[in-house]
Protein backbone atom coordinates (compact mmCIF):
# COMPACT_ATOMS: atom_id res chain seq x y z
CA UNK A 1 0.00 0.00 0.00
CA UNK A 2 0.84 3.74 -0.54
CA UNK A 3 1.05 6.21 2.40
CA UNK A 4 1.98 10.17 2.10
CA UNK A 5 4.77 10.99 5.25
CA UNK A 6 1.84 14.20 5.70
CA UNK A 7 -0.74 10.96 6.35
CA UNK A 8 1.32 9.59 9.42
CA UNK A 9 0.50 10.95 12.92
CA UNK A 10 2.60 13.10 14.57
CA UNK A 11 5.22 11.36 17.15
CA UNK A 12 3.80 8.04 15.30
CA UNK A 13 6.76 5.22 14.56
CA UNK A 14 6.75 2.98 11.61
CA UNK A 15 8.07 -0.27 12.64
CA UNK A 16 8.92 -3.47 9.89
CA UNK A 17 11.40 -5.81 9.46
CA UNK A 18 13.69 -4.42 7.04
CA UNK A 19 13.26 -1.08 5.68
CA UNK A 20 14.31 -0.19 1.80
CA UNK A 21 15.22 3.41 1.11
CA UNK A 22 14.93 4.61 -2.57
CA UNK A 23 12.10 3.31 -5.14
CA UNK A 24 14.11 2.53 -7.82
CA UNK A 25 15.55 -0.49 -9.60
CA UNK A 26 17.17 -1.99 -6.76
CA UNK A 27 14.98 -0.52 -4.05
CA UNK A 28 11.29 -1.99 -5.89
CA UNK A 29 13.55 -5.03 -6.65
CA UNK A 30 15.01 -5.89 -3.19
CA UNK A 31 11.65 -4.72 -1.42
CA UNK A 32 8.50 -6.76 -3.45
CA UNK A 33 10.79 -9.39 -3.51
CA UNK A 34 10.97 -9.70 0.01
CA UNK A 35 7.24 -9.02 0.43
CA UNK A 36 6.35 -11.59 -1.52
CA UNK A 37 8.18 -14.50 0.60
CA UNK A 38 6.21 -12.96 3.59
CA UNK A 39 8.48 -10.25 4.72
CA UNK A 40 7.36 -7.24 5.86
CA UNK A 41 8.88 -4.10 4.42
CA UNK A 42 8.75 -0.23 4.42
CA UNK A 43 9.85 1.71 1.07
CA UNK A 44 10.67 4.98 1.61
CA UNK A 45 10.76 7.72 -1.40
CA UNK A 46 11.93 11.30 -1.06
CA UNK A 47 9.89 11.92 -3.68
CA UNK A 48 6.27 11.59 -4.83
CA UNK A 49 4.45 9.64 -7.75
CA UNK A 50 4.12 13.42 -9.63
CA UNK A 51 8.22 15.55 -10.21
CA UNK A 52 8.17 17.92 -7.47
CA UNK A 53 10.98 20.81 -8.29
CA UNK A 54 11.05 21.34 -5.11
CA UNK A 55 11.75 17.89 -3.64
CA UNK A 56 14.26 17.30 -6.68
CA UNK A 57 16.35 20.64 -4.77
CA UNK A 58 17.46 18.11 -2.47
CA UNK A 59 20.03 16.52 -5.22
CA UNK A 60 22.12 19.81 -5.44
CA UNK A 61 25.44 19.06 -5.58
CA UNK A 62 29.25 21.10 -5.09
CA UNK A 63 31.07 20.25 -7.19
CA UNK A 64 35.18 20.88 -6.72
CA UNK A 65 36.22 18.96 -9.58
CA UNK A 66 35.07 18.06 -13.16
CA UNK A 67 31.04 18.97 -13.12
CA UNK A 68 28.07 16.93 -14.05
CA UNK A 69 25.45 17.67 -16.76
CA UNK A 70 22.79 19.11 -14.90
CA UNK A 71 18.81 19.61 -16.09
CA UNK A 72 18.79 21.69 -19.54
CA UNK A 73 15.50 21.61 -21.50
CA UNK A 74 17.45 22.20 -24.82
CA UNK A 75 19.85 19.23 -23.53
CA UNK A 76 20.79 16.73 -27.10
CA UNK A 77 20.17 13.96 -24.24
CA UNK A 78 16.79 12.80 -22.99
CA UNK A 79 15.07 14.18 -26.27
CA UNK A 80 12.10 11.83 -25.42
CA UNK A 81 11.66 13.27 -21.94
CA UNK A 82 9.27 16.08 -20.90
CA UNK A 83 11.56 19.24 -20.81
CA UNK A 84 11.98 19.52 -16.84
CA UNK A 85 13.41 15.84 -16.61
CA UNK A 86 15.85 16.55 -19.69
CA UNK A 87 19.70 16.04 -18.45
CA UNK A 88 18.72 15.19 -15.01
CA UNK A 89 20.90 11.97 -13.87
CA UNK A 90 19.39 11.50 -10.50
CA UNK A 91 15.85 11.60 -9.54
CA UNK A 92 13.33 12.30 -6.68
CA UNK A 93 10.11 10.73 -7.77
CA UNK A 94 8.23 7.61 -6.93
CA UNK A 95 10.26 4.79 -9.14
CA UNK A 96 13.59 7.48 -8.85
CA UNK A 97 16.23 7.24 -12.49
CA UNK A 98 14.27 4.51 -13.51
CA UNK A 99 11.93 6.79 -14.98
CA UNK A 100 14.39 8.99 -17.32
CA UNK A 101 16.73 5.49 -18.24
CA UNK A 102 16.76 4.73 -21.82
CA UNK A 103 16.27 0.72 -21.04
CA UNK A 104 19.44 -0.38 -22.05
CA UNK A 105 20.87 -3.78 -20.35
CA UNK A 106 23.90 -5.01 -20.55
CA UNK A 107 25.88 -7.68 -18.29
CA UNK A 108 29.55 -7.29 -16.83
CA UNK A 109 31.83 -9.47 -18.74
CA UNK A 110 33.65 -12.47 -16.54
CA UNK A 111 37.01 -10.37 -17.15
CA UNK A 112 35.18 -7.13 -15.37
CA UNK A 113 35.79 -8.80 -12.18
CA UNK A 114 39.41 -9.79 -12.55
CA UNK A 115 42.26 -7.97 -10.73
CA UNK A 116 44.00 -5.91 -13.63
CA UNK A 117 47.99 -6.03 -12.40
CA UNK A 118 49.00 -2.69 -14.26
CA UNK A 119 45.14 -0.82 -12.61
CA UNK A 120 45.54 -0.20 -8.89
CA UNK A 121 42.45 -0.64 -6.55
CA UNK A 122 40.94 -3.34 -9.48
CA UNK A 123 38.55 -6.04 -8.93
CA UNK A 124 35.84 -7.42 -7.50
CA UNK A 125 36.06 -9.54 -4.07
CA UNK A 126 33.27 -11.62 -6.12
CA UNK A 127 33.15 -13.03 -9.56
CA UNK A 128 30.67 -13.33 -12.69
CA UNK A 129 29.40 -16.89 -11.81
CA UNK A 130 27.89 -15.19 -8.36
CA UNK A 131 25.66 -12.85 -10.28
CA UNK A 132 25.21 -15.32 -13.38
CA UNK A 133 21.92 -16.93 -11.83
CA UNK A 134 20.67 -13.61 -11.46
CA UNK A 135 21.16 -11.74 -14.40
CA UNK A 136 19.89 -14.95 -16.12
CA UNK A 137 16.28 -15.28 -13.91
CA UNK A 138 16.08 -11.18 -14.03
CA UNK A 139 16.38 -11.61 -17.60
CA UNK A 140 13.63 -14.39 -17.68
CA UNK A 141 11.00 -12.51 -15.15
CA UNK A 142 11.22 -8.66 -16.70
CA UNK A 143 11.61 -10.80 -20.28
CA UNK A 144 14.53 -9.37 -21.81
CA UNK A 145 16.11 -10.96 -24.75
CA UNK A 146 18.39 -13.66 -23.89
CA UNK A 147 21.95 -12.23 -24.21
CA UNK A 148 24.50 -15.74 -24.09
CA UNK A 149 22.44 -17.20 -26.67
CA UNK A 150 22.63 -14.07 -28.69
CA UNK A 151 26.33 -14.38 -28.48
CA UNK A 152 26.07 -17.52 -29.83
CA UNK A 153 24.08 -16.35 -32.52
CA UNK A 154 25.87 -17.45 -36.38
CA UNK A 155 25.86 -14.10 -37.06
CA UNK A 156 27.48 -12.70 -34.04
CA UNK A 157 30.42 -15.12 -33.95
CA UNK A 158 31.39 -14.66 -37.88
CA UNK A 159 31.66 -10.96 -36.97
CA UNK A 160 33.53 -11.98 -33.47
CA UNK A 161 35.80 -14.15 -35.49
CA UNK A 162 36.42 -11.20 -38.25
CA UNK A 163 37.12 -8.40 -35.69
CA UNK A 164 39.16 -10.57 -33.57
CA UNK A 165 42.11 -10.65 -36.07
CA UNK A 166 42.47 -7.55 -35.71
CA UNK A 167 42.65 -6.68 -31.82
CA UNK A 168 39.15 -6.25 -31.11
CA UNK A 169 36.37 -7.67 -29.53
CA UNK A 170 32.47 -6.75 -28.77
CA UNK A 171 29.52 -7.74 -26.84
CA UNK A 172 25.85 -7.16 -27.05
CA UNK A 173 23.67 -4.96 -25.15
CA UNK A 174 19.40 -5.62 -25.30
CA UNK A 175 17.68 -2.51 -25.85
CA UNK A 176 14.08 -2.47 -24.60
CA UNK A 177 11.20 -1.24 -26.71
CA UNK A 178 9.97 0.55 -23.53
CA UNK A 179 12.60 1.27 -21.00
CA UNK A 180 11.14 -0.27 -17.50
CA UNK A 181 9.74 1.88 -14.92
CA UNK A 182 9.66 0.42 -11.58
CA UNK A 183 6.87 3.16 -11.00
CA UNK A 184 4.99 0.79 -13.81
CA UNK A 185 6.19 -2.47 -13.46
CA UNK A 186 5.72 -2.21 -9.40
CA UNK A 187 2.63 0.35 -9.01
CA UNK A 188 0.11 -2.13 -8.67
CA UNK A 189 1.82 -4.85 -6.75
CA UNK A 190 2.54 -2.43 -4.38
CA UNK A 191 -0.76 -1.36 -3.89
CA UNK A 192 -2.07 -4.11 -3.45
CA UNK A 193 0.86 -5.87 -1.26
CA UNK A 194 -0.27 -6.34 2.55
CA UNK A 195 3.50 -6.74 3.61
CA UNK A 196 4.86 -3.58 2.13
CA UNK A 197 4.02 0.07 3.03
CA UNK A 198 5.48 2.24 0.65
CA UNK A 199 6.14 6.11 1.84
CA UNK A 200 6.72 9.14 -0.05
CA UNK A 201 7.37 12.15 0.75
CA UNK A 202 9.91 10.82 3.23
CA UNK A 203 13.50 11.50 2.66
CA UNK A 204 16.01 9.84 4.76
CA UNK A 205 18.22 11.94 7.07
CA UNK A 206 19.83 10.28 9.43
CA UNK A 207 21.16 6.90 10.36
CA UNK A 208 20.59 5.73 14.17
CA UNK A 209 22.70 3.57 15.93
CA UNK A 210 22.26 1.14 18.88
CA UNK A 211 24.54 1.81 22.04
CA UNK A 212 26.67 -0.97 20.52
CA UNK A 213 27.38 1.47 17.89
CA UNK A 214 26.71 -1.33 15.24
CA UNK A 215 22.90 -1.91 14.61
CA UNK A 216 20.91 0.47 12.84
CA UNK A 217 17.59 0.54 14.78
CA UNK A 218 16.06 3.75 13.10
CA UNK A 219 15.89 5.56 9.87
CA UNK A 220 14.90 9.61 10.84
CA UNK A 221 12.72 10.64 7.53
CA UNK A 222 11.48 14.25 7.04
CA UNK A 223 9.68 16.23 4.60
CA UNK A 224 9.93 19.17 2.71
CA UNK A 225 6.34 20.06 4.55
CA UNK A 226 8.24 20.02 8.11
CA UNK A 227 7.22 16.64 9.13
CA UNK A 228 9.56 14.11 10.95
CA UNK A 229 8.96 10.37 11.95
CA UNK A 230 11.42 7.49 12.99
CA UNK A 231 10.66 4.03 11.45
CA UNK A 232 12.45 1.58 12.84
CA UNK A 233 13.46 -2.27 11.43
CA UNK A 234 15.90 -5.38 11.88
CA UNK A 235 17.09 -4.79 8.85
CA UNK A 236 18.21 -1.46 6.58
CA UNK A 237 18.80 -1.55 2.84
CA UNK A 238 20.38 1.69 1.08
CA UNK A 239 19.32 1.34 -2.49
CA UNK A 240 19.67 4.74 -3.50
CA UNK A 241 22.99 5.86 -5.92
CA UNK A 242 26.40 6.21 -5.38
CA UNK A 243 26.25 10.17 -4.16
CA UNK A 244 23.59 9.81 -1.75
CA UNK A 245 24.49 5.94 -0.26
CA UNK A 246 27.94 7.86 0.58
CA UNK A 247 26.14 11.02 1.89
CA UNK A 248 23.45 9.32 4.00
CA UNK A 249 26.30 7.50 5.61
CA UNK A 250 28.61 10.24 6.64
CA UNK A 251 25.69 12.72 7.74
CA UNK A 252 24.97 9.78 10.19
CA UNK A 253 27.62 11.50 12.55
CA UNK A 254 25.39 11.43 15.45
CA UNK A 255 27.29 8.44 17.12
CA UNK A 256 30.10 8.21 15.16
CA UNK A 257 31.82 11.46 14.11
CA UNK A 258 33.43 10.18 10.55
CA UNK A 259 29.79 8.34 10.02
CA UNK A 260 28.77 5.19 10.07
CA UNK A 261 30.83 2.40 7.70
CA UNK A 262 33.75 5.17 8.00
CA UNK A 263 36.13 3.49 9.99
CA UNK A 264 38.65 3.26 7.71
CA UNK A 265 37.84 6.66 5.72
CA UNK A 266 36.73 5.03 2.55
CA UNK A 267 32.71 6.20 2.36
CA UNK A 268 32.71 8.37 -0.90
CA UNK A 269 36.15 7.68 -1.57
CA UNK A 270 36.91 5.97 -5.51
CA UNK A 271 33.60 7.76 -6.94
CA UNK A 272 34.53 6.97 -10.92
CA UNK A 273 31.90 7.63 -13.97
CA UNK A 274 31.58 6.54 -17.53
CA UNK A 275 33.00 9.78 -19.31
CA UNK A 276 31.42 9.84 -22.82
CA UNK A 277 31.76 11.11 -26.34
CA UNK A 278 29.21 11.56 -27.84
CA UNK A 279 29.64 13.73 -31.82
CA UNK A 280 31.98 11.78 -33.48
CA UNK A 281 31.16 9.77 -36.91
CA UNK A 282 32.07 6.46 -38.81
CA UNK A 283 32.54 6.18 -42.22
CA UNK A 284 30.98 2.60 -42.94
CA UNK A 285 33.47 0.50 -44.43
CA UNK A 286 33.14 -2.97 -46.50
CA UNK A 287 32.63 -4.78 -43.31
CA UNK A 288 30.32 -2.68 -41.83
CA UNK A 289 28.33 -2.80 -44.86
CA UNK A 290 28.50 -6.08 -44.63
CA UNK A 291 26.87 -6.14 -41.43
CA UNK A 292 24.93 -3.17 -40.71
CA UNK A 293 21.46 -5.44 -40.38
CA UNK A 294 23.35 -6.44 -37.31
CA UNK A 295 24.42 -2.94 -36.17
CA UNK A 296 21.06 -1.26 -36.88
CA UNK A 297 19.64 0.42 -33.65
CA UNK A 298 15.35 0.45 -34.31
CA UNK A 299 13.16 -1.08 -34.30
CA UNK A 300 13.00 -1.81 -30.33
CA UNK A 301 13.13 -4.12 -28.31
CA UNK A 302 16.45 -5.46 -30.11
CA UNK A 303 19.96 -6.51 -29.33
CA UNK A 304 22.89 -3.81 -30.26
CA UNK A 305 26.53 -4.35 -30.29
CA UNK A 306 29.61 -2.38 -28.95
CA UNK A 307 32.95 -2.41 -29.50
CA UNK A 308 36.43 -2.90 -27.21
CA UNK A 309 40.27 -3.58 -28.15
CA UNK A 310 40.37 -7.17 -27.37
CA UNK A 311 41.70 -8.53 -23.60
CA UNK A 312 45.48 -9.39 -24.86
CA UNK A 313 45.60 -5.20 -26.29
CA UNK A 314 44.58 -3.94 -22.92
CA UNK A 315 46.94 -6.10 -21.08
CA UNK A 316 49.86 -5.48 -23.61
CA UNK A 317 49.18 -1.87 -23.12
CA UNK A 318 48.10 -1.46 -19.81
CA UNK A 319 45.02 0.13 -21.08
CA UNK A 320 41.20 0.74 -19.19
CA UNK A 321 38.57 -0.64 -20.74
CA UNK A 322 36.87 1.68 -23.39
CA UNK A 323 33.75 1.01 -25.44
CA UNK A 324 32.48 2.16 -28.44
CA UNK A 325 29.02 2.49 -29.70
CA UNK A 326 27.97 3.04 -33.14
CA UNK A 327 24.63 4.70 -33.69
CA UNK A 328 23.19 4.12 -37.65
CA UNK A 329 22.26 8.05 -39.27
CA UNK A 330 20.21 7.46 -42.40
CA UNK A 331 20.78 9.38 -45.85
CA UNK A 332 18.55 12.66 -46.55
CA UNK A 333 18.68 14.00 -50.22
CA UNK A 334 21.65 15.34 -50.45
CA UNK A 335 23.33 12.26 -48.97
CA UNK A 336 22.31 10.45 -51.56
CA UNK A 337 23.22 12.71 -54.59
CA UNK A 338 26.27 12.84 -52.58
CA UNK A 339 27.40 9.29 -52.22
CA UNK A 340 26.10 8.55 -56.38
CA UNK A 341 28.35 12.03 -57.68
CA UNK A 342 31.28 10.15 -55.96
CA UNK A 343 30.11 6.32 -57.15
CA UNK A 344 30.45 5.70 -53.51
CA UNK A 345 29.06 1.84 -52.36
CA UNK A 346 25.70 1.60 -50.40
CA UNK A 347 25.44 0.29 -46.53
CA UNK A 348 22.13 -0.62 -46.15
CA UNK A 349 20.26 -1.79 -43.18
CA UNK A 350 16.71 -3.13 -42.87
CA UNK A 351 15.76 0.70 -42.18
CA UNK A 352 17.11 2.26 -45.11
CA UNK A 353 20.28 3.78 -46.58
CA UNK A 354 23.01 5.20 -43.90
CA UNK A 355 24.86 8.02 -44.15
CA UNK A 356 27.31 7.08 -41.25
CA UNK A 357 27.49 6.15 -37.90
CA UNK A 358 27.55 8.70 -35.16
CA UNK A 359 30.14 7.29 -32.40
CA UNK A 360 29.88 7.51 -28.81
CA UNK A 361 33.00 6.50 -27.39
CA UNK A 362 32.62 5.91 -22.98
CA UNK A 363 35.98 5.58 -21.24
CA UNK A 364 36.61 3.24 -17.74
CA UNK A 365 37.74 5.34 -14.97
CA UNK A 366 40.55 4.74 -12.41
CA UNK A 367 39.10 4.01 -9.39
CA UNK A 368 41.49 6.51 -7.14
CA UNK A 369 41.16 7.24 -3.07
CA UNK A 370 41.02 11.34 -4.03
CA UNK A 371 38.00 11.13 -6.64
CA UNK A 372 35.23 11.84 -3.58
CA UNK A 373 31.45 12.69 -1.90
CA UNK A 374 32.03 14.64 0.90
CA UNK A 375 29.73 16.72 2.79
CA UNK A 376 29.95 20.73 2.60
CA UNK A 377 28.91 23.00 4.89
CA UNK A 378 26.11 24.36 2.56
CA UNK A 379 23.15 23.19 3.53
CA UNK A 380 19.60 22.11 1.81
CA UNK A 381 15.66 22.92 2.62
CA UNK A 382 15.98 20.15 5.20
CA UNK A 383 19.01 21.48 6.80
CA UNK A 384 20.94 19.00 5.86
CA UNK A 385 24.98 19.49 4.37
CA UNK A 386 24.97 19.20 1.19
CA UNK A 387 26.89 16.67 -0.89
CA UNK A 388 30.32 18.11 -2.02
CA UNK A 389 31.62 16.31 -5.55
CA UNK A 390 35.50 16.20 -6.68
CA UNK A 391 35.40 14.23 -9.70
CA UNK A 392 39.47 13.91 -10.57
CA UNK A 393 41.31 11.82 -13.19
CA UNK A 394 44.69 10.66 -13.28
CA UNK A 395 47.48 10.38 -16.14
CA UNK A 396 47.03 6.95 -16.16
CA UNK A 397 43.09 7.78 -16.95
CA UNK A 398 44.41 9.90 -19.47
CA UNK A 399 47.31 7.99 -21.68
CA UNK A 400 44.66 5.53 -21.82
CA UNK A 401 42.56 7.50 -23.43
CA UNK A 402 44.82 8.62 -26.45
CA UNK A 403 46.34 5.19 -26.95
CA UNK A 404 43.06 3.27 -27.00
CA UNK A 405 41.63 5.85 -29.47
CA UNK A 406 44.80 5.47 -31.67
CA UNK A 407 44.37 1.64 -31.65
CA UNK A 408 40.78 1.39 -32.19
CA UNK A 409 41.13 4.11 -35.10
CA UNK A 410 43.82 1.81 -36.58
CA UNK A 411 42.01 -1.45 -35.76
CA UNK A 412 38.64 -0.09 -37.23
CA UNK A 413 40.33 0.81 -40.46
CA UNK A 414 42.15 -2.69 -40.37
CA UNK A 415 39.24 -4.88 -40.14
CA UNK A 416 37.11 -3.02 -42.62
CA UNK A 417 34.27 -1.35 -40.02
CA UNK A 418 35.12 1.92 -41.20
CA UNK A 419 37.19 5.46 -40.70
CA UNK A 420 36.56 7.83 -37.65
CA UNK A 421 36.30 11.27 -37.83
CA UNK A 422 36.02 13.34 -34.75
CA UNK A 423 36.80 16.76 -36.32
CA UNK A 424 37.61 19.45 -34.14
CA UNK A 425 36.07 17.80 -30.97
CA UNK A 426 38.60 14.72 -30.56
CA UNK A 427 37.32 13.11 -27.47
CA UNK A 428 39.50 14.23 -24.06
CA UNK A 429 38.25 14.09 -20.35
CA UNK A 430 37.64 17.80 -20.27
CA UNK A 431 35.26 17.72 -22.63
CA UNK A 432 33.71 14.29 -22.01
CA UNK A 433 30.35 14.58 -20.02
CA UNK A 434 29.09 12.01 -17.68
CA UNK A 435 27.20 9.51 -18.31
CA UNK A 436 25.01 9.53 -14.89
CA UNK A 437 26.66 5.78 -13.79
CA UNK A 438 27.97 7.34 -10.23
CA UNK A 439 29.42 4.47 -8.70
CA UNK A 440 32.29 3.23 -6.19
CA UNK A 441 31.54 5.34 -3.36
CA UNK A 442 30.78 2.63 -0.38
CA UNK A 443 33.11 0.16 -2.55
CA UNK A 444 33.02 -3.85 -1.94
CA UNK A 445 35.88 -5.53 -0.88
CA UNK A 446 37.05 -8.91 1.34
CA UNK A 447 38.25 -6.52 3.99
CA UNK A 448 37.28 -3.36 5.83
CA UNK A 449 40.67 -1.79 4.72
CA UNK A 450 40.01 -2.15 1.73
CA UNK A 451 35.85 -0.95 0.80
CA UNK A 452 33.11 -0.08 2.95
CA UNK A 453 30.58 -3.35 2.16
CA UNK A 454 31.33 -7.20 2.20
CA UNK A 455 30.49 -9.38 -0.43
CA UNK A 456 26.94 -9.59 1.01
CA UNK A 457 26.53 -5.73 0.16
CA UNK A 458 26.57 -5.38 4.24
CA UNK A 459 27.85 -2.59 6.01
CA UNK A 460 31.06 -3.26 7.58
CA UNK A 461 31.02 -2.70 11.17
CA UNK A 462 27.09 -3.03 10.96
CA UNK A 463 25.19 -6.32 12.04
CA UNK A 464 21.89 -5.21 9.89
CA UNK A 465 23.00 -2.41 7.26
CA UNK A 466 23.57 -3.03 3.51
CA UNK A 467 24.01 -1.24 -0.09
CA UNK A 468 22.12 -2.32 -3.00
CA UNK A 469 23.32 -0.05 -6.08
CA UNK A 470 26.57 0.38 -7.80
CA UNK A 471 27.70 2.74 -5.30
CA UNK A 472 29.37 -0.69 -4.08
CA UNK A 473 31.15 -1.26 -7.64
CA UNK A 474 34.78 -1.82 -6.92
CA UNK A 475 35.42 -1.02 -10.90
CA UNK A 476 32.63 -0.45 -13.68
CA UNK A 477 34.49 -1.50 -16.81
CA UNK A 478 31.28 -1.99 -19.16
CA UNK A 479 29.12 0.31 -19.53
CA UNK A 480 25.78 0.61 -18.78
CA UNK A 481 25.65 -0.28 -15.08
CA UNK A 482 21.85 -0.86 -14.46
CA UNK A 483 22.13 -4.80 -14.88
CA UNK A 484 24.43 -5.63 -12.57
CA UNK A 485 23.03 -3.07 -10.22
CA UNK A 486 19.47 -5.41 -10.51
CA UNK A 487 21.74 -8.89 -10.23
CA UNK A 488 23.27 -7.43 -7.13
CA UNK A 489 19.61 -6.65 -5.40
CA UNK A 490 18.31 -9.46 -6.83
CA UNK A 491 21.39 -11.85 -4.87
CA UNK A 492 21.03 -9.12 -1.96
CA UNK A 493 17.09 -9.86 -1.97
CA UNK A 494 17.87 -13.94 -1.60
CA UNK A 495 20.41 -13.05 1.32
CA UNK A 496 18.02 -11.27 3.30
CA UNK A 497 15.45 -14.01 2.56
CA UNK A 498 17.54 -16.68 4.69
CA UNK A 499 18.41 -13.48 6.99
CA UNK A 500 14.51 -12.29 8.21
CA UNK A 501 12.43 -15.27 8.79
CA UNK A 502 8.84 -14.82 7.87
CA UNK A 503 6.57 -12.65 9.97
CA UNK A 504 3.68 -14.08 11.63
CA UNK A 505 0.74 -13.67 9.87
CA UNK A 506 2.35 -12.66 7.21
CA UNK A 507 0.44 -12.88 3.36
CA UNK A 508 3.00 -14.58 1.08
CA UNK A 509 2.45 -15.06 -2.74
CA UNK A 510 2.62 -18.41 -3.88
CA UNK A 511 4.47 -17.12 -7.54
CA UNK A 512 8.30 -17.51 -7.10
CA UNK A 513 9.11 -15.14 -10.09
CA UNK A 514 8.17 -11.04 -10.47
CA UNK A 515 5.16 -11.02 -12.15
CA UNK A 516 5.27 -9.30 -15.89
CA UNK A 517 3.87 -5.78 -15.73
Amino acid sequence: MFTDILDIEEHVNLRKQVIVIGSGIAGAEVATHLARHGREVLLLESGRKQFDPAIQGLNDLIFAGKRHRELNPDTYYHRYLPPELRGISRLRQFGGTSNVWTGKWKYLQPSDFEVSPWLENSGWPIDFEDLLEHYRSAAKDYGFGDLEAEARRPEIVTLHQKIAADGLKMSSFYWEETPTRTAIRFGEEMHRSKNLQVLLGATATELILDESCQRVTAVVCRSLEGRELKVEGTQVVLATGALEAARLLLASDRQLPTGIGNAHDLVGRFYTDHPKHHTGALRPGPLTRVYAHELQYAPKPRFCICFALDDATQREHELLEHVLYIKPIYEKRMDRLKRLLLRQPLCLDGNGAIAAYRVKFVTEQVPQRDSRVMLGTERDALGKRKPVLDWRFTDQDRRSLEKTLQLLTARFAKSGLGTFDFGEDRPSLETMTDAAHQMGTTRMASRPEEGVVDTNCRVFGTENLYIASSAVFPTGPSYSPTFTILAIARRLGQHLLETVPAAVGSAAYTATTSPNP
